[in-house]
């Protein structure tokens, strides 16, 4: 599958991230989901691996980062129709959570975090805007269950505004940008930044290239590793594509930079072929 420039915007992760990791952008952003000022930014990190062991399961954050408060966030972009949204949540969650926490800390010092979710298509179906968890305890609903976890997954394909106008804005803009629809941002002037910003990568060559051809790699060998898990009755889909990609003299870094991989995790399968 070929990936033209047009293809290169908001909604696009790699674009996202690079967008996202600047504090300018993504302080008005988390102010406007939230509804609430925020602390400074104090640590960010575009494409975070996670992972707690060779034969764990890991996860790639797009943007995580913390503010002055020890707030933790995790945002990420996901266009398509998506799946177990709920269980990725609560590993992203637990993921962060083991890694904020020092070793002599207590459990109450586990810091406020945020998983937020930027859906392209309604994950519900019930065309809101937003769709923020809420822990209750069951027979006495008025009781909060407070652990200091906060998940929110929006919906870019609203028709429900149960947001803030500025975040409203926000979800048109990225529903525009993926749809290819027409969309005027020239009376707000944070949107026209973040269009600014995603024009200074399309502008930069060398990042157009390596959008361009790493997402068409993912592409292809995510479906060519597919298919061959398919054709050798493998269930673990993963290993089939890196194996496949071995086949096709791929080197290791080549194959978890492709794969969003941990290079450790790629070296064991290698080792058991």
């Amino acid at each position: 599958m070929s990936v033209s420039i047009e293809d290169i915007n908001l909604s696009n992760d790699l674009v996202f991230s690079e967008v996202m990791r600047q504090p300018e952008n993504v302080k008005p952003f988390l102010e406007a989901v939230l509804e609430k000022k925020i602390a400074d930014i104090t640590y960010i990190e575009r494409q975070q691996d996670m992972k707690d062991g060779i034969n764990l399961h890991g996860i790639r954050l797009e943007v995580a980062l913390a503010d002055a408060d020890e707030t933790r966030y995790d945002i990420e972009m996901q266009t398509g129709h998506a799946y177990d949204l709920e269980r990725r949540i609560r590993f992203y969650q637990s993921s962060i959570d083991r890694r904020t926490l020092e070793p002599a800390e207590s459990y109450r010092q586990l810091r406020e975090s945020y998983i937020i979710f930027i859906c392209t298509d309604d994950y519900y179906g019930r065309g809101l805007a937003l769709y923020k968890r809420k822990s209750v305890i069951e027979g006495v609903e008025d009781l909060t269950y407070k652990d200091g976890s906060h998940a929110y997954i929006l919906n870019a394909a609203f028709t429900g505004r149960n947001m803030s106008e500025p975040a409203l804005e926000f979800l048109r803009y990225v529903n525009a940008r993926y749809r290819k629809l027409d969309i005027d941002i020239s009376g707000s002037e944070y949107l026209s930044q973040i269009d600014r910003a995603v024009e200074d990568i399309k502008a930069d060559k060398g990042k157009v290239e390596r959008f361009m051809t790493l997402a068409a790699k993912l592409e292809d060998e995510w479906w060519i590793g597919r298919q061959e898990g398919i054709e050798k009755g493998t269930s673990d889909t993963k290993t089939g594509i890196v194996k496949r990609m071995l086949e096709r003299h791929k080197s290791l870094e080549e194959i978890a930079d492709i794969c969003a991989l941990d290079l450790d995790e790629v070296k064991k399968i290698a080792e058991d072929e």
